[in-house]
């Protein structure tokens, strides 16, 4: 069995940094990604946790991978963030199973509280 980790994919460095210091601090393990591809090529499909997605990426969007994810079988739970909120990519994500989906800057108790949901899905 693999060990849970918290994956975060975002392209924003600095978002990356305050959200693997956040999940440090109260010992998740984590990696981070800049792109969804950079994902996809170094995480395979028994990794186990929660991924936590940008919505707006380079290359492949956050809504794509989560695509991905579900065609390929991945049973890893997605929280999304993003600073560029809409209707349709939230109820898209939604509709396709996501945890949660917050706007940046997002309230650290609701992400905590959205690793915690995700992470009594995974089945581990």
């Amino acid at each position: 069995m693999t060990s849970r980790v918290i994956f975060v994919v975002d392209d924003d460095a600095s978002v990356r940094t305050a959200v693997r210091r956040l999940l440090l601090s109260l010992r998740y393990p984590v990696r981070l990604f800049g792109s969804a591809e950079e994902f996809l090529s170094n995480t395979d499909s028994e990794a186990r946790g929660c991924l936590i997605l940008d919505l707006r990426l380079p290359g492949m969007n956050g809504l794509e991978l989560q695509q991905q994810l579900c065609d390929r079988g991945w049973k890893l739970p997605v929280l999304f963030i993003t600073a560029h909120d809409d209707e349709a990519s939230r109820d898209l994500a939604l509709r396709r199973g996501a945890v949660a989906y917050l706007r940046k800057p997002f309230d650290r108790d609701r992400l905590l509280g959205g690793v915690r949901d995700a992470l009594g899905q995974d089945g581990t």
